[in-house]
């Protein structure tokens, strides 16, 4: 049941998909930053508890959130182990872990719960803040939108790998770590010549949905600041004034 893979809006209503998308990227940003700040156990679980309770709140299936985890699960084995030859302690690389797969949560909760129309209105508007130096946030967007193309056409693709293999009798689920890391680089080739087939035939459509920041949404009333867009704005927030208070 895990073996497709639906990366589309959710056409539900809840609160998260009223967020401004703004919003969600700066709470994104959010995460991110807190992850890469001065650990802190308190700090670790408020940071982790928020991204849980929008999931909840997302009116969207768990199990796709857990099929986008289940995908992953050969990349998340590669990490654990080359942290341990590493002698990373265990703890350390747990809490890494936890790190990764809730921030590929955060990034289906915002691909489910939000319109590519107002995806595209919140990177630009987001990538503004930054272009303080005149920067063409064009390419830049082109450059962020192949790379997670590029990541979702090797999952499937190596997904398709692995059932046609076990038809084959290549059962790979009872593989060693080394054989999993040969089947991964051994259709790299693959996978990025159908990711530049996808992106060619997409680049029309991803020119108008997400490069323009004058787009209007079709939710409109999205685009007006609701209580729930401030919630969730202090919550983030109060991690960051949480950490310099109490963590720095």
């Amino acid at each position: 049941m895990f073996n497709r893979l639906d990366y589309s809006y959710n056409d539900e209503e809840s609160i998260v998909h009223n967020i401004n998308p703004l919003f969600k990227f700066i709470g994104l940003f959010i995460y991110i930053l807190i992850c890469l700040l001065k650990y802190n156990n308190l700090l670790f679980i408020m940071n982790l508890s928020l991204v849980f309770i929008l999931i909840l709140l997302s009116n969207v299936s768990i199990l796709r959130y857990i099929k986008i985890v289940w995908r992953l699960k050969y990349i998340l084995i590669i990490i654990y182990f080359m942290m341990i030859h590493n002698n990373v302690a265990i703890i350390d690389i747990n809490i890494m872990v936890f790190k990764i797969v809730f921030l590929i949560l955060y990034i289906a909760l915002i691909i489910y719960t939000t319109t590519k129309e107002d995806i595209g209105k919140g990177l630009a508007k987001i990538l503004n803040i930054f272009n303080i130096i005149g920067l063409n946030l064009k390419k830049i967007s082109s450059f962020i939108t192949n790379i997670i193309t590029f990541i979702i056409n090797y999952i499937d693709i190596l997904g398709e790998v692995i059932i046609s293999g076990e038809f084959k009798g290549i059962v790979y689920s009872h593989s060693n770590i080394l054989s999993k890391i040969k089947l991964i680089f051994s259709n790299l080739k693959r996978v990025y010549k159908e990711s530049k087939k996808v992106m060619s035939i997409r680049k029309s459509d991803m020119k108008y949905k997400l490069y323009d920041g004058n787009i209007v949404s079709k939710y409109k009333y999205r685009n007006k600041l609701m209580l729930f867009d401030y919630l969730y704005l202090l919550g983030n927030i109060s991690l960051i004034i949480y950490y310099i208070l109490k963590v720095r």
